[in-house]
C-alpha cells in the first residue's frame, strides 16, 4: 500500500497551488481524500446529491403506464390533470401521453406524490403552451400548500470550531434527540460575521445595500443518524462552518417534524414549448415563471430525457426540496436577454438551485450561441450539497455562477462552460460573498474563483483562462485531474466504507 501525505493548503489570497504527492504514481489520481485547510475544512461530500441520495438509480422509464392519452385537438390541461389526479388517487403510477403535441394552458400541470408524467420521446410527444401564466408549467408536488415547520427541541452547539466536511457536532444537551430524526444545523447571521467577510458596507448609486441582515438564519437540513454521549452524528457532511470564536455566531441543532412529503414523482420522455418564445425577455415580466417547479418539500424525484424551448427559466427547485435529479434536458434558447436591454447583472436562468441535494447531470443549453444566461445558479442561502456535472455550453457567454448570499457546498465539474465562485459585491441587490465550499472540478472554461475571508473555494484541475482576481485555492491548476468525476470518486468510495 502507498500512502499519500496530507496535503495542508493555505487560503490567504492569493492562492495559486500545484500539488502532487512526490513519487505517487499518476494512476492513483488526486488524493482528494486528503485536501483541508489549516483549520481542517475539507472537500464537501457531493455523493449525497440526487434521486435517493444516488443510493439507487432513477426508476425505469419502461414501466407500464396506469393511463394512456392519445393526442387530441384543443386545450387538453384539464384532461391530463384528471388522469393525474386519478392515477394519484389509486397510489400513482404512470400517465403516459401519445405521439403528437398537446395543447396546455397557462394554469399548467401539477404532479403530486407517485405520479409521473411521461411521452414517447422527445420530439415525439410535445406540450405546447402559448401563454405563461403566473405558475409554473409543471409543478412537481404539493409544496405550495403546505405550512412552514414549528421547531419541536434545540441545544446549543458547543464545539469553538465546526469544519466542513465534518460528521457530528457536540451539544450541550442530548435530550429528545434521537437516531432518524430530521434537524437543521443552524446559526444567525450576526454583525462581527458579516463585517469580518467584508459585507457591511456595500453601497450602488450612494444607496446602501444589505448582503445578509444579521438574526438571518443560515440552515443545513440534516438527519440524526447516531446519539452518542453529548455527540450527535449526522447522516450528511456539513458543507458550511461553525465557528464560535470571536462572538461570530452560536450554532445551534433544532430538532422538527417535516410535513407530509410529495416524492416519488417524474416528467420524462417529452418536449415542452413556448410559443411565441419568450426567450431573452427581460426579467421582471411576464416571462419569469419557470417551464417546470420542484415545490418545497418534494423529495426523491427527477426531470429527465427532455427538450424545452421558447422559456426564459427552465427549472427551479425550492427551498426545502431535496434529492432531485435534473439529467439529460436539452434547454434551447433562441434569443439573447442583453438585446432586450439587459446586462450581465439581470441575465436570466436556465436552473434556480433552492433546495439541498439537487444533481444537474448531462444537461446543456443550445440554441443561439450569443445568447447570455446563468446556466444554472443557486438562490440566496442554498444549502448543499449540491452538484452540477458535464453541463454543456455553446460558448462563454453561458455561466455557471452562484448568485447571491451565502450559498454553501456547491461542486461544477466537467464543464467548458464559465464558472464563477466569487463575491459579487454590489451586483443585484448586494449579492456579495455568493458561495462557500464550493468546488471547481476540472474545470476547461473560465473560471473565476474567490475565497471570502471566512471560508474556502477551491478550482482543482481547472485548465482553462483563470480570472486574476481569483484568491481561492488552486491545486493541479492547467491540468486534468484523475478522478475526472469527483462526484463519482465520492459516491464509490460511500459504496466501499458501507460494505
Amino acid at each position: 500500500m502507498i500512502l499519500l501525505p496530507v496535503l495542508v493548503l493555505a487560503i490567504v489570497p492569493p492562492v495559486v497551488v500545484r500539488v502532487r504527492a512526490q513519487g505517487t504514481p499518476a494512476a492513483l489520481g488526486f488524493p482528494w481524500a486528503d485536501v483541508h485547510t489549516p483549520r481542517g475544512d475539507r472537500l464537501p461530500d457531493f455523493s449525497y446529491c440526487g434521486y435517493r441520495a444516488s443510493q439507487q438509480p432513477l426508476p425505469s422509464n419502461q414501466t407500464q403506464p396506469a393511463v394512456t392519452l392519445e393526442r387530441k385537438s384543443g386545450d387538453q390541461t384539464r384532461r391530463i390533470q384528471d388522469a393525474i389526479d386519478e392515477v394519484a388517487a389509486k397510489g400513482g403510477g404512470v400517465v403516459a401521453l401519445g405521439s403528437g403535441e398537446f395543447t396546455i394552458s397557462s394554469r399548467g400541470l401539477t404532479l403530486p406524490s407517485g405520479v409521473v408524467l411521461r411521452g414517447t420521446g422527445p420530439g415525439l410527444t410535445r406540450l405546447t403552451i402559448e401563454a405563461l401564466g403566473d405558475v409554473p408549467v409543471v409543478s412537481i408536488g404539493n409544496g405550495t400548500l403546505i405550512p412552514s415547520v414549528l421547531p419541536l427541541h434545540a441545544a446549543d452547539i458547543t464545539d469553538q470550531y465546526v469544519p466542513i466536511g465534518s460528521s457530528s457536532v457536540t451539544v450541550d444537551n442530548v435530550t429528545g434527540f434521537e437516531s432518524g430524526q430530521r434537524v437543521f444545523v443552524q446559526r444567525e447571521v450576526t454583525d462581527a460575521w458579516v463585517r469580518a467577510n467584508g459585507m457591511t458596507d456595500l453601497s450602488l448609486n450612494g444607496e446602501q445595500q444589505i448582503w445578509l441582515k444579521s438574526s438571518t438564519v443560515v440552515r443545513q437540513p440534516r438527519t440524526i443518524t447516531s446519539v452518542d454521549g453529548d455527540t450527535v452524528t449526522l447522516d450528511i457532511p456539513l458543507t458550511d462552518a461553525l465557528d464560535s470564536n470571536l462572538d461570530f455566531m452560536q450554532p445551534t441543532l433544532v430538532a422538527f417534524n417535516p410535513p407530509p412529503m410529495s416524492t416519488e414523482m417524474g416528467v420524462e420522455d417529452l418536449s415542452i414549448a413556448l410559443s411565441p418564445t419568450c426567450s431573452g425577455a427581460t426579467l421582471n415580466s411576464h416571462c419569469d415563471s419557470p417551464a417546470i417547479s420542484f415545490t418545497s418539500w418534494s423529495s426523491d424525484s427527477w426531470a429527465r430525457n427532455l427538450e424545452l424551448t421558447g422559456f426564459n427559466f427552465y427549472f427551479e427547485t425550492k427551498y426545502n426540496s431535496s434529492r432531485i435529479t435534473i439529467q439529460d434536458v436539452v434547454m434551447t434558447r433562441d434569443a439573447d436577454a442583453r438585446d432586450a436591454g439587459n446586462t450581465e447583472r439581470a441575465l436570466p436562468a436556465d436552473i434556480l438551485v433552492q433546495g439541498t441535494q439537487l444533481m444537474v447531470a448531462d444537461c446543456s443549453q443550445r440554441g443561439l450561441e450569443t445568447a447570455a444566461s446563468f446556466a444554472v445558479m443557486t438562490g440566496s442561502l442554498a444549502p448543499g450539497p449540491n452538484a452540477v456535472l458535464r453541463f454543456r455550453v455553446p460558448s462563454d457567454s453561458q455561466m455557471i455562477v452562484p448568485h447571491q448570499r451565502w450559498a454553501h457546498g456547491f461542486l461544477v465539474e466537467d464543464t467548458d462552460a464559465q464558472v464563477r465562485l466569487m463575491d459579487r459585491s454590489t451586483n443585484g441587490t448586494g449579492h456579495g460573498w455568493t458561495i462557500n465550499a464550493g468546488v471547481g472540478w476540472n474545470l476547461r472554461g473560465a473560471a473565476l474563483v474567490q475565497s471570502p475571508p471566512l471560508g474556502v473555494n477551491w478550482c482543482i484541475g481547472c485548465s482553462g483562462w483563470i480570472d486574476r482576481r481569483s484568491n481561492g485555492t488552486f491545486l493541479e491548476r492547467g491540468d486534468e485531474v484523475v478522478p475526472r468525476s469527483l462526484f463519482q470518486a465520492q459516491l464509490e468510495r460511500r459504496a466501499d466504507l458501507l460494505k
